[in-house]
């Protein structure tokens, strides 16, 4: 269970040098399901959470077996860096929004999150 927390997590590999850039597109709340890194198949219910102030939430499951896991994040060209605040892993995945849909890229797994209205 833990390395499916920290595949969905942390996009891993360290960011390259580029500008900070901000995606007013990104912020708001994003319906999903994780996906096991082997089959990418649909395991766990997942909310992603991107705040105004850098903050990065992953709501997975739901009811009692709810768990948040709280991340910072910035955006740098088509890609989303993460800094996990417990273990501070750092890592990147490609990202594009296009109309109400994210599409994230990790480790060959590409997913789709609906934003939340």
């Amino acid at each position: 269970m833990k390395q499916l927390l920290v595949i969905l997590g942390c996009f891993l590999a360290f960011s390259c040098n580029s500008q900070k850039q901000d995606d007013e597109k990104l912020i708001g709340k994003w319906d999903g399901s994780l996906k096991d890194s082997k089959t990418g198949n649909s395991i766990e219910k997942i909310v992603l959470e991107f705040t105004k102030d850098g903050k990065f939430l992953q709501h997975l499951g739901e009811g009692k077996m709810l768990n948040t896991i709280e991340s910072t994040y910035e955006v740098q060209n088509d890609k989303i860096i993460t800094v996990d605040n417990e273990t501070k892993e750092k890592a990147e995945g490609k990202y594009a929004v296009k109309n109400d849909t994210l599409t994230i890229a990790f480790e060959g797994i590409e997913s789709k999150y609906v934003k939340v209205k």
